[in-house]
């Protein structure tokens, strides 16, 4: 993997969904995986040669798109008409219209950006760099003044109804909670020692809790949002580093790349499960639109491991390209896509059979992915 990777895979862990099933392991189908797929546009920021490729319903690349230097994360306003594409270094965002494919003039933010978060109702973007969050008008791209919070944001997610925006700031052990709507932090809430290292963050669908998850400390911290004071730390496995939640916020997903399995929490107990083995350096976690299913990319093995949550029992991995990063599935559940950074290349998969189809070429070292609603 590329040194810019060390950049682009620590913001793009957090959670895509994605759905693939197998009948022959015993595992359910995907709910859109009967239906014809809708037309979407799949968007990959290729991290080592600066542009964004844009991949069309019928699976086609279309011409590259050119963004920022070293561009690391993308995100999709609600309404799908603009893409939002972070350059890490130095810190840019650059707006694509999903209508044209025309991408504006890269805005600079600051020296080094990273995880972006767009409200519910597509208005602003929030965006990290170095010591701040950078709120962007998404309809143009203008960046708003920066708003101080904690040391190297890593990670940020907005509540459901957009009032809050929790930033995990992996230099303090804290998360910074942003009052949207005058863009004021409120006192940063502690979740571990000063180097428990906060690298994701998922909030539950009813907005009441948000876990974050800490890589260094092997422990996933719950915070009560109405609040904002932190429960106790669940202990997890070893070097966490991404985090989903059920459809239905009964159970929290943790990945855990240093011990190579994902560990369940039920939230209603804030209790773990056992462990479950998946590939080697497990990369990126996401759970189908229904809930049934949740899959992990494995980075070392070149694979993706489907978990069925009824069970919590993984089914058989799917092969993909080299080095797989991250993932997206179609609205309609139909198509999962899988982003292979080494390969430089995103694998197709028919969530109906589990079946990856022949890879589509991108730029180099792909690292982040996103589909219009």
């Amino acid at each position: 993997m590329s040194r810019r990777l060390g950049v682009a895979v620590s913001v793009t862990l957090l959670v895509f969904a994605v759905g693939m099933a197998s009948a022959a392991c015993g595992m359910p189908v995907a709910s859109g995986a009967s239906r014809q797929a809708k037309p979407v546009t799949v968007y990959v920021a290729n991290c080592d040669s600066d542009t964004v490729t844009v991949i069309r319903s019928d699976s086609r690349a279309t011409a590259p798109v050119r963004v920022g230097r070293w561009p690391c994360t993308i995100a999709i306003t609600p309404n799908g008409k603009i893409a939002l594409v972070v350059g890490a270094d130095p810190g840019t965002v650059t707006a694509i219209s999903t209508a044209t494919n025309i991408a504006s003039r890269p805005v600079r933010i600051g020296l080094v950006a990273g995880p972006i978060a767009i409200t519910p109702d597509g208005k602003t973007a929030y965006a990290g760099d170095g010591n701040t969050v950078v709120p962007i008008h998404a309809a143009t791209g203008a960046a708003g003044k920066p708003i101080k919070v904690a040391e190297i944001p890593h990670a940020i997610a907005v509540t459901s109804d957009g009032k809050i925006a929790y930033v995990a700031s992996d230099g303090s052990g804290t998360v910074t909670p942003i009052r949207t709507a005058d863009n004021r932090p409120g006192a940063p809430v502690k979740v571990g020692p000063h180097t428990c290292r906060p690298v994701a963050i998922a909030i539950t669908p009813d907005g009441t809790t948000a876990y974050v998850v800490n890589e260094f400390s092997g422990t996933v911290t719950p915070i009560n949002t109405a609040t904002n004071r932190p429960s106790t730390p669940i202990k997890v496995g070893y070097i966490p580093n991404a985090i989903a939640i059920t459809p239905d916020g009964k159970t929290a997903y943790v990945l855990n790349r240093g011990s190579h399995t994902v560990t369940p929490i039920r939230t209603a107990t804030n209790r773990p499960g056992k462990p479950i083995s998946v590939g080697q350096m497990p990369t990126a976690i996401a759970i189908t639109p229904d809930g049934k299913t949740a899959y992990v990319t494995n980075g070392r093995s070149g694979t993706v491991t489907p978990i069925s949550t009824a069970t919590d029992r993984p089914g058989t991995p799917i092969k993909v390209g080299q080095g797989p990063v991250a993932l997206a599935i179609t609205p309609d559940g139909a198509i999962a896509y899988v982003v292979n950074h080494s390969s430089g290349t995103v694998t197709p998969i028919r969530t109906a059979t589990n079946t990856a189809e022949k890879p589509i070429k991108v730029g180099r070292g792909p690292a982040a992915i996103a589909i219009t609603p």
